[in-house]
């Protein structure tokens, strides 16, 4: 184990390893422990030992996100971190926002939208099929199928290609700046908001915090 956040150790390093399947395990074990006394559980998964926003972050984040999500923890801390928990990454949050829904969407399951799953509408399609077509699929579809962002691509090879044949990070940064630009700034005050970054500055600077990113020095 290790201290802060239940973990297990890698044995080729000693490092924490946040990603390892065998940490999940772990925050669902005890989590079912937690909700047999009547107690709210958190867990940090969602989480990677990856540096970078690659196949590994991706592999360690959702395996250990859906599995946190299975068992049942009420709070799931982790998305957007990188580096066992030492990094914060916005290319990573927005691509984790993406995932959270494909599981929120999955823990709802299989609904029944209809009385009769709209076989009858089915049974006039006859052989042609069409079924995109149908005015239940029109009005059903953005209910039951969570549409991700545009970081997922799951368009056509030429139609990647035309766009630009971005991978999963450029597609993520792209979304970033998106919503930077959006921003439309706190609803604190500016008294509250300057007290908030002058003690990020002092607390941050005994260990090496030069300035902190979007604000001036």
């Amino acid at each position: 184990m290790w201290g802060g956040a239940p973990a297990i150790l890698d044995m080729r390093s000693g490092a924490a390893a946040m990603g390892a399947i065998e940490t999940a395990m772990i925050d669902a074990a005890y989590a079912e422990v937690g909700r047999s006394l009547g107690l709210p559980t958190h867990g940090y998964l969602s989480a990677t030992d990856a540096k970078l926003v690659d196949a590994q972050a991706g592999l360690e984040s959702g395996s250990s996100a859906l599995i946190g999500a299975l068992a049942g923890i009420d709070l799931i801390s982790g998305a957007g971190m990188l580096d066992s928990l030492l990094t914060q990454s916005a290319e990573r949050l927005v691509v984790d926002a993406d995932a959270i829904g494909m599981i929120q969407s999955l823990l709802r399951g299989i609904q029944t939208p209809t009385e009769t799953l709209a076989t009858g509408a089915f049974a006039g399609l006859q052989e042609a099929g069409s079924f995109l077509q149908m005015p239940e699929t029109r009005r059903l579809f953005k209910g039951e199928q969570y549409i991700p962002s545009s970081i997922i691509d799951r368009s056509w090879q030429r139609a990647w290609e035309e766009a630009g044949a971005l991978d999963t990070f450029q597609r993520a940064r792209v979304r970033v700046d998106e919503l930077l630009a959006a921003y439309a700034g706190s609803s604190i005050s500016a008294d509250t908001e300057s007290a908030l970054v002058d003690r990020v500055r002092r607390e941050g600077a005994p260990f090496g915090l030069a300035g902190l990113p979007g604000l001036p020095a």
